[in-house]
């Protein structure tokens, strides 16, 4: 049901775009547009067609959906997310928030290196707290 609630909110939010703005601000012209035609995308694809149109397709012909095949599709909804970012770059009520997850990001590499240092001396000590412990009990 939720499926459906979010699928016409994102379908009307489409509409209404481009009732404001017209069909000129899904060119992919500028970085706007790009972005503007990816929701478009991601709504038309994800939403619209796996949501309402291949199960009515499939309901009139008489057939079953197969979920499992449609959920690999549904993996590209997690690209909305992107939106989010959109946001929290633009509001300045977010401002501290977005620094937040730009520092994340910018710090994403160093954040890597470091669980791999890690997981290297986790290991180390794990191997001399093996030696030091097994040989005493085995004699």
């Amino acid at each position: 049901v939720s499926e459906h609630v979010f699928t016409a909110f994102f379908l009307a939010e489409m509409i209404l775009r481009m009732y404001a703005y017209g069909w000129r601000i899904y060119l992919p012209t500028s970085s706007e547009g790009r972005s503007n035609l990816l929701d478009a995308l991601l709504v038309i694809f994800t939403g619209v067609l796996i949501t309402w149109i291949i199960p009515f397709i499939a309901f009139a012909i008489g057939t079953e959906v197969n979920r499992g095949a449609l959920r690999i599709f549904s993996v590209l909804r997690a690209v909305r997310l992107a939106r989010l970012v959109r946001v929290f770059r633009e509001v300045p009520v977010f401002r501290e928030a977005w620094l937040l997850i730009r520092g994340l990001g910018d710090s994403s590499r160093t954040l890597f290196w470091t669980c791999i240092v890690i997981l290297f001396v986790t290991y180390a000590f794990a191997i001399l707290g093996i030696a030091i412990i097994v040989e005493p009990m085995q004699s």
